[in-house]
């Protein structure tokens, strides 16, 4: 009896890929609740970290990045997890469909938010999931670049006002 699955064609070897990886990300992610250790996808800074980053952006324009460097998204935070592993089995054909036009076309660039030196993905998703499944190294990306505030948040503290006022008596010794 013969083990190994056979295929007859690109996209039905490409769904066992994706049902394979899908099954990793899934144990990975039983094995991180057991653990305790994270295995969600990093989520852009949210509103509680926008001091640290500068409201204002500048387009570098495309470049080639590395697809190790991208560790988060802007809005797709339950479809993958943290090493871009589908998590939800609906994404199976926009999977599929990304590997081919990879092999016949090539992709268009992604879209991605660069803080310091990690990058979150807008768009683009299923490509940078294909790609780490394929040991790509580099992705062509459209950059939109965060600077952070070069300025060091200052700390306030409360002091005792000595200056005299008629609202208030004050005791002199």
């Amino acid at each position: 009896m013969n083990m190994v699955p056979s295929f007859t064609n690109l996209r039905s070897f490409v769904s066992y890929q994706f049902t394979v990886l899908r099954m990793r990300a899934l144990r990975g992610r039983l094995w991180s609740k057991l653990s305790g250790e994270p295995s969600e996808l990093v989520v852009f800074p949210g509103d509680n970290e926008r001091s640290r980053i500068s409201p204002n952006r500048k387009l570098v324009g495309i470049q080639n990045i590395r697809v190790a460097e991208i560790v988060g998204t802007l809005n797709r935070e339950t479809d993958f997890d943290m090493h871009f592993r589908p998590l939800k089995k609906h994404t199976l054909a926009r999977w599929v469909n990304a590997y081919v036009l990879h092999e016949q076309d090539g992709w268009p660039p992604i879209v991605v938010h660069k803080v310091r030196e990690e990058y979150f993905v807008e768009d683009g998703h299923h490509r940078v999931s294909v790609a780490r499944a394929m040991g790509i190294d580099f992705i062509e990306a459209k950059v939109w670049d965060y600077a952070p505030h070069n300025k060091p948040i200052k700390k306030y503290h409360w002091v005792t006002c000595t200056e005299k006022s008629s609202a208030k008596a004050y005791v002199t010794s």
